[in-house]
């Protein structure tokens, strides 16, 4: 996540600097802000207590907030243009847009999207390789029973 978000802010800035504008750099600097402790404490933290603790529901926890780390990896390889015109992640519809107007730009935006799907592929690795040992371990099981109790708490 942290070099991944230094390219990202690396690319940002050098499109600021070419005439982008500040916003796309205050959103990259945002990303890098809210994702590195973000990692930490919705990914590295909950896998080190399942694996310390053998909790299935410290499992649930990764499975969920991983998952929509790898979402974010893929929407930011594509970047649509949905936030300032997708600009503010390196990703590859913007870099084929700046390619054309300049070209360090666009191989910044280029190697950032190189970036995003390279980490896409490893966290797809990582998730699959967690879930292994996960079922592996008969976890899956008590996941269901604890989210069932949970719900049935909830529901009385």
């Amino acid at each position: 996540v942290g070099p991944l978000s230094i390219w990202n802010i690396i690319a940002i800035t050098t499109a600021w600097i070419k005439g982008e504008g500040v916003t796309i750099w205050l959103l990259a600097l945002i990303y890098f802000i809210a994702g590195v402790p973000g990692g930490y404490v919705l990914w590295y933290r909950p896998l080190y207590r399942a694996f310390r603790t053998d909790s299935a529901l410290s499992f649930g926890w990764f499975f969920m907030f991983y998952m929509l780390h790898i979402a974010f990896c893929v929407f930011a390889a594509v970047a649509p243009p949905v936030v300032f015109k997708g600009k503010s992640l390196a990703g590859i519809l913007p870099a084929v847009d700046v390619l054309s107007g300049n070209t360090l730009v666009g191989i910044f935006y280029f190697i950032g999207f190189g970036f995003f799907c390279l980490e896409s592929v490893v966290s797809i690795w990582v998730i699959q390789q967690v879930y292994m040992y996960f079922r592996g371990s008969g976890k899956q099981d008590e996941l269901r029973r604890e989210a069932a109790r949970g719900a049935l708490r909830a529901a009385v």
